[in-house]
């Protein structure tokens, strides 16, 4: 299950490494950045309609009634990506493909350390490490590097 995670992972990260051009192809054919993210979301909903109404992965679950047993946080999920896919599809005519997804891997790995290290959300804390914290600062390195011209 772990492989199949890990799979499942790396195609959900190609797909995101062409998600942005496309976004970005969309905006200059709307001209508006704002509206080509939305249609993008919109285009995602329909799909994730599509799914449930087959009942996979769970179809609706418990509907409306898990509203009320969720915290508050949880709702922010759609509005954090609009951050992802709003500040990609400005940055990808920007700076590229390359260096847009580098900033954001970089930008996940340090959310994703603080997350782990003091076990936010809900997740089980995972200890600080200072390797896990040098394959970030190697990150950053990275992205200082790909960015250059």
């Amino acid at each position: 299950m772990r492989l199949l995670s890990i799979f499942v992972m790396l195609l959900a990260g190609f797909c995101l490494s062409i998600q942005g051009p496309v976004n970005a192809r969309l905006r200059l054919a709307l001209e508006s950045p704002v509206f080509a993210a939305m249609i993008s979301f919109l285009g995602g909903t329909v799909v994730l309609l599509c799914i449930m109404a087959t009942g996979a992965f769970g179809g609706a679950g418990t509907g409306f009634r898990g509203f009320q047993s969720a915290p508050l946080w949880a709702y922010l999920g759609g509005i954090l990506g609009v951050g992802f896919v709003f500040g990609s599809i400005i940055a990808v005519p920007a700076v590229g493909v390359v260096v847009t997804l580098s900033a954001a891997i970089l930008g996940q790995m340090l959310g994703s350390f603080l997350v782990d290290t003091f076990g936010w959300f809900g997740v089980n804390k995972i200890p600080f490490d200072p390797i896990r914290l040098l394959g970030i600062a190697l990150l950053v390195i990275g992205v200082l590097l790909v960015q250059r011209k």
